[in-house]
């Protein structure tokens, strides 16, 4: 799909990712959790591999897309889709669900669509498969561009069962963050 941007700018286009594209989502889901939570180095190399290896197997059982934007030849945004399993349940006899994740736009061009475009084309992937809903959690720099596109909030819970590592304090952070979406 091609985009058409202002003159000044190069286009944009959004592509599906390949497998050959796995190590910019794992970069771009890194940058996501630096800008949105307090995470350890140490932490977030290890979920690095566990999501590459969980993405790759993901990929091959067709179950997961990642969305790519490229401006020119650069790759600026990224966002994906999990297939995902869900009970049927009254008023949806669905087994499945489109998960949207990982949304992340580098910082010198947020603001110009990109996200917008990948959740377009994510919800367009999914409805071809005959997936009845998308879902996801929304950071609070993503939530208008979700809301704007007919996302609503949820009643949704959570209760953590292993304890969490340890994380860093916000005075220990990185001094520059990244904007995500």
């Amino acid at each position: 799909m091609v985009v058409a941007d202002a003159p000044s700018m190069a286009r944009a286009t959004v592509r599906i990712a390949t497998a050959k594209d796995l190590d910019l989502l794992v970069r771009h889901r890194r940058s996501m959790w630096e800008a949105i939570a307090d995470i350890t180095t140490r932490d977030l190399d290890a979920a690095d591999d566990v999501y590459a290896r969980w993405a790759r197997s993901k990929m091959r059982s067709r179950r997961f897309a990642g969305f790519i934007v490229d401006v020119g030849d650069m790759p600026v945004a990224s966002g994906c889709v999990w297939l995902m399993d869900s009970q049927p349940r009254p008023g949806w006899k669905a087994t499945s669900a489109a998960y949207l994740l990982s949304m992340f736009t580098e910082p010198g061009h947020c603001g110009e669509g990109h996200a917008t475009q990948i959740v377009r084309a994510a919800i367009r992937w999914a409805k071809i498969r005959g997936v009845p809903v998308m879902l996801l959690h929304a950071s609070d720099f993503g939530e208008p561009i979700y809301r704007q596109l007919g996302f609503e909030r949820t009643r949704e819970m959570r209760r953590v069962l292993v304890p969490r590592s340890r994380r860093r304090s916000r005075s220990s952070r990185k001094s520059t963050r990244r904007t995500t979406r």
